[in-house]
């Protein structure tokens, strides 16, 4: 069973009682419906339903379809690798740095959550003209360069031209821990007119790589 906070002597009841709904998922659970979350924390229906509203504008809960289902959001990924002292959180930073001002294009770390990719981690390019996405930000999995990378694992780099948007582009690279395994995606993203050229892009996917191969390095790969 999940390991639920304890409330504390003096606290703000709301607070506890959110926090219980996050707490009520176990490992490896996808979504979960109002009646099981009712039961697992004792909550009345209409007060989980109030405490969700608020979870799912804070990104910390996200409704799974049209069924009345949830699951846990983006943004608690994001405050966890924030709190907690991991590799990623020191060494991709540097990375994306070092790739958007060497490019001039965004550059972002993207990770797999469920069937869709979450950029963790982003350093903003100095193009005018670009894409505009927050960490936290979800996004398809079979469209864009690095979904392509996060579903299939591919060495070398992706390129797509138009697929999530049809003026962007993007060109990632796997980037790979310990045994090979894959951690996420390098992805530099811009215009489909700054990027379609094949001379023009060969530079970024020579960093891309570069970069890839040095967290590789660093993360145990």
């Amino acid at each position: 069973m999940a390991v639920k906070p304890q409330a504390p002597e003096e606290g703000v009841g709301a607070v506890d009682r959110a926090l219980s709904v996050l707490f009520a998922f176990e490992a490896g659970e996808e979504a979960l419906p109002l009646a099981e979350l009712a039961r697992r924390t004792g909550l009345y229906k209409s007060t989980l339903l109030r405490l969700i509203a608020s979870l799912e504008r804070a990104r910390m809960l996200l409704r799974d379809g049209e069924a009345a289902r949830w699951r846990l959001g983006p943004a608690l990924m994001v405050l966890g690798l924030r709190a907690e002292p991991a590799p990623l959180r020191v060494v991709v930073p540097p990375a994306l740095r070092r790739l958007a001002d060497e490019t001039g294009e965004n550059a972002s770390f993207y990770v797999r959550q469920g069937e869709a990719r979450l950029c963790l981690l982003r350093e903003e390019g100095r193009h005018a003209v670009r894409d505009r996405l927050v960490p936290g930000s979800l996004l398809p999995l079979d469209r864009g360069a690095a979904g392509h990378v996060l579903r299939e694992a591919p060495e070398g780099v992706v390129v797509s031209l138009g697929e999530r948007d049809p003026e962007m582009a993007a060109v990632a690279a796997a980037v790979r821990g310990a045994g090979g395994a894959l951690l996420g995606a390098l992805c530099l993203s811009g215009t489909v007119t700054r990027l379609q050229d094949p001379a023009r892009r060969a530079p970024m996917e020579a960093a891309l790589l570069r970069e890839a191969a040095a967290l590789r390095r660093t993360l145990g790969g």
